[in-house]
């Protein structure tokens, strides 16, 4: 089977931290590791604070980049660019299908206290797939 852009989209719904990019006017850009959310065919979303760098940067730019990757024995990545389609601010039901994706239990309560509590300004940031970029060793 070919590592082809369907099977970097179902690569990409499973649950991975991703390296979020957005593009800075001066300075490098900002690049983070993120939890994120997608389902084959659909948007991609985060939520994050709307005080951090990465979210005052995507205010200006409109758009990012998110590389997602395993190289243990597989040596896969997918890159994907990413248009910002909406933002709205995020309710503890954003937090915890997030935290649904990575943690289990008791675990995901913890992160979605932790994020009611310390990051109240927190959006949703919802994306449209514009570019794809993929290989696989694997295959």
């Amino acid at each position: 089977m070919a590592f082809d852009e369907t099977a970097a989209r179902e690569f990409l719904a499973d649950p991975r931290v991703g390296i979020f990019a957005v593009a800075a006017e001066s300075g490098p850009p900002a690049a983070t590791p993120v939890w994120y959310l997608y389902e084959p065919g659909g948007s991609v979303r985060i939520v994050t604070s709307a005080s951090t760098r990465k979210a005052k940067l995507l205010a200006h730019a409109g758009a990012a980049t998110l590389v997602v990757e395993e190289s243990a024995q597989n040596a896969t990545f997918v890159a994907v660019d990413l248009e910002l389609v909406d933002v709205r601010e995020a309710e503890s039901a954003d937090d915890r299908e997030l935290a649904s994706r990575y943690l289990e239990g008791e675990a995901i309560d913890r992160f979605v206290e932790m994020a009611s509590e310390h990051m109240p300004d927190e959006n949703v940031y919802t994306f449209r797939p514009t570019k794809w970029r993929f290989a696989s060793m694997s295959v």
